[in-house]
C-alpha cells in the first residue's frame, strides 16, 4: 500500500511538472494580442523632423487652403486667373515648407507611417479642381476621364 502511494504520488509530481511545462511552452514569448504595442518613438522624430516644425507645416497648408478656398470664392476672376493665383499659392507655400522640412525627411516621414500602417494624413481628392471644375486636361479642354487616349489620331494606331 506504501509502494502504491508513493507510486502515485510520483506520478503525481511528474505529470504536474510536465503540465506545467506544456502550459509555458504554448504562451507566445512577445506581447499578448490584447496587450498595447511597445511603446516606438513617433515617426517625425525617428526621421529628425522638429515637432514645431511639422506644427508650422500644417499652419500654412491651412492658410493655404483658406487662400485657395478665397479665390474660388472671387466670382470676379476667369477660370484661368483663378488657376493661375491657385498655382503661385501653392508654390509660395511649398516653398516655405520645403524651408521648414526637406522633401526627403517627408518622404522618410511617410515611408515611416506606410510600415506602421498609419494613415497618410493627406487629404482624399475627389478628381475635380481646387474650385470644384473638372481638372483641365491638355490644350485647356477639360479632361473628360480619367485615362486620356494615348493617341488621339486613330489612323496611326497599329
Amino acid at each position: 500500500m506504501k509502494r502504491t502511494c508513493w507510486a502515485y504520488a510520483v506520478a503525481g509530481a511528474v505529470l504536474f511538472s510536465a503540465l506545467s511545462l506544456w502550459a509555458q511552452a504554448g504562451r507566445p514569448t512577445g506581447p499578448s494580442p490584447g496587450a498595447p504595442p511597445a511603446k516606438q518613438e513617433p515617426c517625425w522624430k525617428e526621421v529628425g523632423i522638429s515637432q514645431p516644425a511639422l506644427q508650422q507645416r500644417r499652419q500654412i497648408a491651412e492658410q493655404t487652403h483658406s487662400q485657395v478656398e478665397a479665390v474660388c470664392a472671387n466670382s470676379s476672376l476667369t477660370a484661368q486667373q483663378k488657376r493661375q493665383q491657385i498655382r503661385q499659392i501653392r508654390e509660395q507655400a511649398h516653398a516655405k515648407m520645403d524651408k521648414l522640412v526637406s522633401p526627403a525627411q517627408m518622404e522618410a516621414l511617410k515611408s515611416c507611417r506606410a510600415k506602421r500602417g498609419m494613415p497618410n494624413p493627406a487629404p482624399a481628392t475627389s478628381g475635380a479642381g481646387p474650385c470644384g471644375e473638372m481638372p483641365m486636361g491638355g490644350k485647356g479642354k477639360p479632361q473628360t476621364s480619367a485615362n486620356p487616349p494615348k493617341n488621339s489620331n486613330p489612323q496611326e494606331e497599329p
